[in-house]
């Protein structure tokens, strides 16, 4: 196995511990720093698996599988457990607004759905990179991290936090519509071509 896809499994494996200290996240700043740390691992293993694949010429088509796969996971269960009331925090409030997980959670299934009906269609199983869906992944991560830190920060500043939090998730549900659409017409076009994608 290359060391991006050790890489890469490696970000699977961590999804487990960073949903386990978020569930207690409310309990102690430890397990929020520890779920903070852990986003921050995680994206910079994005990165770095992507960078080496490419540099290293060990792009792989099961690489390419499971590099989406790993964020889908991370994304699915942070986004739905950071929705629920009381998490992050005794103030039911912080937490992530439906509006955000709800269109981040359809994009994420939306995707796998669409590369399961891509492949049984036209044979094309791979990852479809695009420069908005890299600024969508990267605003994910930033959400997450900022929400680690969102109940201690509120109590320095409680306005300005609010407003940025909101930006935050302004931005990420921007970028991923705008990706979303990208992958739609990017698939359709694979279809179209019978699986040659250029």
């Amino acid at each position: 196995m290359s060391w991006p896809n050790r890489i890469t499994v490696l970000r699977i494996l961590l999804v487990t511990p960073f949903i386990l200290l978020l569930l207690d996240a409310k309990e102690s700043w430890a397990y929020r720093y520890g779920a903070l740390a852990l986003v921050v691992l995680l994206g910079v293993g994005d990165a770095i698996d992507g960078i080496l694949a490419r540099r290293t010429g060990a792009v792989t088509r099961i690489g390419s599988v499971l590099d989406p796969l790993a964020d889908y996971a991370l994304m699915i269960s942070a986004l739905v457990t950071m929705t629920i009331p009381g998490i992050l925090s005794d103030n039911p409030d912080v937490r992530l607004p439906y509006w955000v997980s709800v269109t981040l959670v359809s994009r994420a299934v939306f995707m796998l759905v669409g590369m399961g009906i891509v492949y049984l269609l036209s044979g094309f199983f791979q990852g479809l990179p695009s420069a908005s869906g890299k600024a969508a992944t990267v605003m994910q991560f930033v959400t997450l991290a900022v929400m680690c830190a969102a109940p201690d920060l509120l109590e320095l500043a409680p306005r300005l936090v609010w407003w940025i939090l909101h930006a935050v998730w302004g931005l990420t549900v921007l970028f991923g519509i705008v990706s979303w659409l990208g992958y739609i017409r990017t698939g359709s076009k694979l279809l179209t071509a019978g699986g040659q994608h250029k």
